[in-house]
């Protein structure tokens, strides 16, 4: 006999394709033999907030694993009414959910390899388009579930970059970049390092056609990583002059974090400075590099 697990996508806010409207009617209950697991994205505290887009949902996929092998694989999951049934024997094992990964993660193929669930903790997902994937990824243990509601926290692989500007004078920012910054993420969270030994170091780089004269957020995103010799450089002009900016980051970049880049003008000295805040509820911690005075 078949079991059914229901999912149902539930975002913050209620913003993303895939989530139910505030104003449509809760599906109907979850009948007997099957269960309703409820991904649910972490809600934003203090200052930091989600921009448009960055709930966004575009495709999600499933897999469970028990006793250490990947026995089922759930692939373009497409809703109904904001819930999905997936069809399993029975209630056992952990399921893993992956949003925003399709055709970057390739479940068939893991499975195909008798690919362990130790192996796939520590299974890396590369970029797309010339930057980070903004994935999502939760998961949840089966194994003596009752028939009803199990909520699954998404979280997010990736951190944010925003840009202040504070002058007394006039200043702009024609580009932003992060040198050193890892090309590939884990999956999952909690692996022994924050990013794959072997991941490839690149640049990111954004320029602006128009110069950027007040603060902006989500200038930049970055994969959660290790900092090995990571740098924030900035081109600017302050007071018609113009400035290059370069500061090394201190610490590791960590996900779901909001990294603040400020250029900052006191009296002659002109210096970046960077720190960063929880997306999700959490303690703030203050990142204060040396600056590079110009």
């Amino acid at each position: 006999m078949k079991t059914f697990i229901r999912t149902s996508i539930v975002l913050a806010a209620g913003v993303a394709v895939l989530a139910c409207s505030k104003t449509e009617t809760s599906p109907p209950p979850a009948t007997e033999g099957t269960i309703r697991v409820k991904a649910e994205f972490p809600d934003y505290s203090g200052p930091g907030h989600a921009l448009k887009g960055e709930t966004e949902v575009t495709d999600m996929q499933a897999c469970i694993f028990e006793d250490g092998v990947m026995t089922h694989i759930f692939k373009g999951l497409e809703p109904g009414n904001g819930t999905y049934d997936l069809q399993v024997g029975r209630l056992a094992g952990t399921l893993y959910l992956l949003a925003n990964t399709d055709g970057l993660v390739d479940l068939e193929g893991l499975k195909g390899e008798g690919i362990t669930e130790d192996k796939w903790l520590g299974t890396a997902i590369g970029g797309k388009d010339g930057g980070p994937v903004h994935f999502f990824t939760g998961s949840v243990d089966l194994g003596d579930k009752p028939l009803a509601d199990i909520p699954v926290s998404l979280k997010r692989g990736i951190a944010r970059f925003d840009l202040k500007i504070k002058t007394a004078g006039e200043a702009s920012v024609s580009r932003i970049a992060l040198r050193n910054a890892a090309g590939t993420a884990y999956l999952f969270p909690g692996q022994q390092t924050l990013s794959p030994t072997d991941t490839p170091r690149e640049d990111i780089e954004v320029s602006f056609g128009t110069p950027v004269t007040g603060d902006r957020d989500a200038v930049m995103y970055a994969y959660e990583q290790a900092n090995q010799g990571i740098e924030i450089h900035v081109d600017a002009v302050i007071d018609g002059r113009p400035v290059s900016l370069k500061e090394n980051l201190e610490g590791d970049i960590e996900r779901n974090k909001i990294y603040t880049v400020t250029v900052r003008k006191d009296k002659i000295d002109v210096s970046l400075e960077v720190s960063f805040e929880d997306w999700e509820e959490g303690s703030d911690t203050e990142l204060v590099p040396q600056s590079e005075e110009i």
